[in-house]
């Protein structure tokens, strides 16, 4: 009996202790209805008023909240209310379902139990687009040193009042590991006269053409910096995932990645545009194609989503060597940037991926074109055909075969790409076609067209049969050869020689 007496005593014991330790529990955590202190509590950073969600995708809203508080989030266009609890540092996180676009102006509203809620005004739901790379994405409408202004930006500028489209550009930020918030301020912008001069205008041009085309909200993310490499962009698993690129590249790269794509990876985008390769022209074409593949795989894998859409733009006609020639204007038979721009178009193999093609709007001596239009408006014509679905012609005349015949070379086209053949303005067809014989010397022919074909004269000393045929691939062709969309014609050889 006295056995039985004491394990009940010990039992009452541990009971009482257990009862302690729970009371004790409740005190140390933090009552949800206890006021969070002053500055707590956040939203992550890109989520601000003005901004523009993603349509027809889940909209994840996170921020900071101290630890283990609770957050309820509503939003205007879903009648739910959407609840979580911090985590031990702080961190939360909730989804909201999809939703269709809406253009008209909704709400959120993020509060912590005891605390002051945040609210974001003015947000549309509509297509979100990040726009990225070096100089010639950061040139805005407006001149601002070195850059001197889009062609006919005072006009632009006037009639750049599309409330529905929105802007956020990134300062620059190069860190050495990832970061979630952004370092610098950035604030979602309403397109208007008043602030277009300072939008990236090849974003600009590409944002407005697709809302045009397709009369929905359009958010343009500019995240791009003066002179960076493409490596700078991509981030460290990517490059240290591939052997060769770790060796090449992997010695101080990922710093633009880390400050300003990796604050990025939470929202829900449509895709991505791309202007970059400046730095990277005198990398072997084989290393920048397998670089830029890299980057674009690690990317769509940080946002979770392997067939996000990206568009590059090819490097416009560029002669380095203009002003140290005599006379000024290059040697015209330099063709790195001519291979360069083929490894860019390699990257092509990689699915989702497309083009804009740039040969007729260069500046033999300008590495930053002023003609920026047509550059985000073709990038906006491979969004809509390949990403919209919609019936719109995205390339020019792209090279199919060649016949040769003595003397002449007939160039066909790949079906649908050369209707119209013609030439800008109706000006003299360019000559920018060379022919190689047995002696593979590339001599200029005279070309003429034909229907949709381009029929080649060698010159007469070229020793025959002809081996080989290009087209504008050199380093600065400002070419003119176009279809009846005035899409250009995309430089290429029949040839895989080296010189």
């Amino acid at each position: 009996m006295k056995g039985l007496k004491y394990i009940k005593f010990i039992r009452v014991c541990l009971w009482l202790f257990m009862l302690v330790l729970a009371a004790c529990s409740k005190k140390t955590a933090i009552d949800p209805q206890e006021p969070v202190a002053p500055g707590v509590f956040s939203l992550g950073s890109p989520l601000q008023t003005n901004m523009v969600v993603q349509r027809d995708k889940p909209f994840v809203i996170w921020g900071n909240g101290g630890p283990k508080v609770k957050i309820t989030v509503n939003v205007s266009w879903n009648l739910s209310t959407f609840n979580t609890v911090s985590d031990d540092a702080g961190g939360w996180m909730v989804t909201v379902p999809a939703s269709p676009a809406n253009s008209n102006p909704q709400s959120i509203l993020a509060k912590p139990a005891g605390g002051e809620a945040i609210t974001l005004t003015n947000v549309l739901i509509g297509d979100v687009w990040i726009c990225s790379g070096q100089s010639n994405m950061v040139m805005p409408l407006s001149p601002i040193s070195p850059f001197t202004g889009v062609l006919d930006y005072e006009t632009e500028i006037a009639a750049a009042n599309y409330p529905l489209i929105r802007t956020l550009t990134l300062q620059s930020d190069n860190e050495a590991l990832p970061v979630t918030s952004f370092t610098a301020p950035a604030a979602w912008a309403v397109c208007s006269p008043a602030n277009a001069g300072s939008i990236s205008a090849v974003a600009y041009f590409f944002g407005r053409k697709i809302h045009t085309a397709l009369n929905v909200p359009v958010g343009i993310i500019v995240s791009a910096y003066n002179g960076s490499y493409g490596q700078d962009w991509a981030n460290a698993s990517a490059i240290a995932g591939d052997p060769t690129l770790q060796k090449l590249y992997g010695s101080g790269s990922s710093g633009l990645y880390n400050g300003m794509i990796n604050p990025l990876t939470r929202l829900a985008i449509k895709g991505f545009n791309w202007y970059q390769g400046e730095n990277n022209q005198h990398d072997s074409p084989e290393n920048y194609t397998r670089l830029s593949i890299a980057l674009i795989k690690g990317w769509r894998a940080k946002f979770n989503d392997n067939t996000l859409p990206f568009y590059l733009v090819q490097l416009t006609p560029f002669a380095e060597d203009y002003n140290t020639s005599t006379p000024p204007g290059g040697d015209k038979t330099l063709n790195y940037l001519a291979k360069f721009r083929e490894g860019q178009e390699n990257t092509l193999s990689l699915a989702g991926t497309g083009m804009a093609v740039t040969m007729d709007v260069g500046e033999e001596n300008n590495h930053h074109p002023r003609n920026k239009k047509p550059v985000g408006e073709r990038l906006a014509l491979l969004a809509l055909n390949n990403t919209y679905g919609k019936f719109v012609e995205c390339y020019g005349p792209h090279y199919s075969s060649w016949q040769a015949n003595d003397s002449t070379v007939t160039i066909h086209f790949k079906h649908g790409t050369a209707n119209g053949l013609t030439t800008a303005g109706g000006q003299p067809l360019k000559q920018f076609f060379f022919v190689a014989g047995t002696d593979s010397v590339f001599r200029q022919g005279t070309a003429v067209i034909r229907g949709s074909d381009i029929i080649v004269t060698a010159p007469a000393a070229t020793p025959r049969p002809i081996q080989a045929v290009r087209y504008a691939f050199t380093n600065a062709p400002v070419t003119n050869l176009q279809n009846s969309a005035g899409l250009p014609a995309i430089p290429f050889r029949t040839d895989s020689w080296s010189n």
